[in-house]
């Protein structure tokens, strides 16, 4: 249906929705991933800026894709070496755990992939972090927003809802 040369030209989402899911030759419980044109130029763009990240010493050579303990779910193994996995891959944000490195502090990378178009969907996010434990780590946070169409004043949005969940919290919000 779709092929990497960046030759079909059909609407492949539009495809893709019209597909029913349930009438496909799959063995019950089994999950299916697809990764769509917007997929993949996105994984391209977060690979990009990676490297980047690593040649400029922001970003150590190694580094762990990042799986917070969950109520219901736990991580399987060391927090480091862990692999990125589908569902990372496609979820709403990948969470990269790295040490120092010459021109970065220990720390979090975060490829944000959500809409990013209100305070209230950054207020979520900011609170998945203090669940993760990430919040009161005291490490770097750096996130990326990887949507194309991401609004141009995403800055003051993530300004907003970090100064309305401070508040919420009851707390003083220093810096930026």
């Amino acid at each position: 249906m779709h092929n990497h040369d960046n030759g079909y030209d059909k609407p492949f989402y539009e495809v893709i929705d019209k597909i029913d899911l349930f009438a496909l030759p799959i063995s019950p419980g089994a999950i299916l991933h697809y990764f769509g044109p917007r997929d993949i130029q996105r994984l391209y763009n977060i690979a990009n800026d990676m490297l980047r990240l690593k040649a400029e010493n922001e970003l150590p050579k190694e580094y762990t894709f990042y799986y917070p303990d969950l109520v219901m779910t736990r991580r399987q193994g060391d927090v480091w070496q862990q692999p990125a996995t589908i569902e990372a891959l496609t979820s709403p944000y990948l969470i990269i755990k790295h040490d120092s490195v010459e021109d970065c502090n220990k720390g979090y990378l975060i490829y944000y992939n959500a809409p990013a178009k209100d305070s209230e969907e950054f207020e979520y996010f900011l609170d998945s972090l203090s669940r993760y434990q990430m919040l009161e780590s005291g490490e770097n946070i750096r996130i990326r927003v990887t949507r194309e169409d991401a609004p141009n004043d995403l800055k003051s949005i993530f300004h907003l809802a970090k100064k309305r969940y401070v508040k919420a919290w009851g707390l003083i919000l220093h810096g930026n």
